[in-house]
């Protein structure tokens, strides 16, 4: 094979483990890199190149749901000429380059197979009945700040549904409300309704990156029960409580609005982690019901 250049070999190589290892701010998977870098005076062999390609796979696998194809990238033996370009074998440094660029820049996106969905103990149910506002607070809390950074720079989302069961018309027309909300999931830079209607306003703009210490709304469905029930809300707000901890916190408004206030015969909230695996491995963060929830 020609030679490639240290320089050149750990240039490429830094930008791919700013993808898979620690990275900066939305950049980095906080994954033990196969490749390492070489010195000046060391030969880049066959090996280094692999390594190198075992990296860009993983990241490439994890964003795509599938290796590169043999038309994109290729590995390569210790007979092999590299050469800039390559489009017969897909073996040149461009080639190697070009997918280096491609997993840079499609960092914070997660293929659907790519990723696991797991129960929190922040989940509940609550069977007695109520009206007027029932809250359900909950906190996800990360070993350290990197840690939060690796787990929605990988595609982590929290995941957030509620529902009420239950024969009353109020009942009825909750869960209609409710699962028209669907399921609601928090990511990296933003907020999207992964299942229902979808009814309600989402704040699309609003991910772990835009937080701030003061609560945001990521969903809102104000007034949205209909009929004689029209004046019922139900909104998710979310905040940081430090570098390590998110508070959520899903509001439940029976609001009688003039009419009969039955109650409602119950309340639940589900609270799921989408969570990184396969290749690139995520850490869940612990969750827990916040002291202060009335659901």
């Amino acid at each position: 094979m020609a030679l490639v250049t240290a320089t050149r070999y750990n240039n490429l190589r830094q930008d791919v483990y700013n993808v898979l290892g620690t990275g900066t701010g939305d950049s980095g998977y906080g994954q033990t890199a196969t490749s390492s870098t070489v010195s000046v005076a060391q030969l880049v062999e066959a090996t280094n190149i692999n390594n190198l390609y075992e990296d860009i796979r993983k990241c490439y696998k994890h964003q795509n749901g599938g290796n590169p194809t043999s038309g994109q990238l290729q590995e390569v033996v210790a007979a092999d000429l590299i050469v800039d370009d390559d489009t017969t074998t897909y073996k040149g440094w461009d080639q190697y380059e070009a997918l280096a660029l491609a997993i840079a820049t499609n960092r914070l996106t997660a293929h659907i197979n790519q990723i696991q969905v797991q129960g929190t103990s922040a989940s509940k149910t609550r069977s007695s009945s109520w009206n007027g506002t029932i809250t359900h607070l909950f906190t996800v809390t990360f070993t350290d700040e990197d840690e939060r950074r690796y787990f929605f720079n990988s595609g982590g989302t929290i995941r957030i549904a509620a529902s009420v069961t239950g024969g009353s018309a109020k009942d009825s027309s909750w869960n209609t409300m409710l699962a028209q909300a669907g399921t609601i999931s928090f990511g990296a830079n933003s907020t999207t309704q992964a299942s229902g209607d979808p009814q309600g306003t989402v704040g699309s703009a609003i991910g772990n990156y835009q937080l701030t210490g003061t609560d945001q709304y990521i969903y809102q469905r104000i007034d949205g029960g209909g009929g004689a029930y029209a004046a019922n809300d139900f909104t998710i707000e979310a905040r940081t409580v430090s570098n390590t901890q998110l508070m959520f916190t899903m509001e439940y408004r029976d609001e009688a609005a003039g009419n009969i206030d039955e109650t409602v015969s119950n309340a639940t909230a589900t609270i799921d982690s989408g969570t990184a695996y396969i290749d690139v491995i995520g850490t869940t963060p612990a969750f827990a019901i916040d002291g202060t929830s009335t659901l």
